[in-house]
C-alpha cells in the first residue's frame, strides 16, 4: 500500500465525519447548545496528533480544559496549532458536508446534531480510541466558553 492510499483512508470524508459526529455528541452531552461552529476546526488537529489523542482517550466527563492543556507537551502542540487548523480546514469542511447529509445537523452559530452517537457502540478496536478521544474533546470543549478556548490556545486562524 502506498502512502497516498493510506492518506486517502485516514482522511476519508466518511471517517472524518464520524469523528466530528462523536465530537459533537460529546459536546451536546454537557451543553444543550452543543458547540460554537468555529470550534469544530480544532477537532482534526487534536485527533490526528498521537500524543494529544492518547491524552484525550484517558479523559472522562469530569475533565476540565485547563487541566488538559497545562503540560509541557501541550505547549509544543499549541505552537503549531494555527498551521494545523489551516491544513485541516478543507478536510473539516468536507466532513461537515458529509455529516450534514448523513444526519440532521443544524448548522448556524452553533453546530447541533439531532442524532447522538457514542463511542461505546463502536466494535472496531482501532476506531474506538479515536472516537473516544473525539467524544472526550467534545465534552471538554463543551464546558468552556469559546472565547476562552481561543485565548488559551492562542488561535488566530479561525
Amino acid at each position: 500500500m502506498r502512502a497516498s492510499d493510506i492518506e486517502r483512508l485516514v482522511f476519508s470524508p466518511f471517517h472524518t465525519s464520524k469523528i466530528l459526529h462523536h465530537f459533537l455528541s460529546g459536546a451536546k452531552s454537557v451543553n444543550s447548545k452543543c458547540i460554537k461552529t468555529e470550534l469544530v476546526y480544532l477537532v482534526l488537529p487534536f485527533i490526528y496528533n498521537n500524543q494529544i489523542q492518547s491524552k484525550l482517550k484517558t479523559r472522562n466527563a469530569n475533565s476540565k480544559f485547563n487541566a488538559f492543556i497545562v503540560n509541557p507537551d501541550f505547549d509544543i502542540f499549541i505552537s503549531s496549532l494555527n498551521q494545523r487548523i489551516n491544513d485541516y480546514r478543507k478536510t473539516t469542511n468536507t466532513a461537515i458536508i458529509i455529516l450534514a447529509n448523513e444526519i440532521d445537523l443544524d448548522i448556524n452559530e452553533f453546530l447541533i446534531p439531532r442524532t447522538k452517537i457514542h463511542y461505546r457502540e463502536e466494535k472496531d478496536i482501532y476506531l474506538k480510541p479515536i472516537y473516544k478521544s473525539a467524544y472526550n474533546l467534545g465534552v471538554i470543549l463543551g464546558k468552556e466558553q469559546y472565547l476562552s478556548v481561543f485565548k488559551k490556545l492562542r488561535i488566530t486562524e479561525i
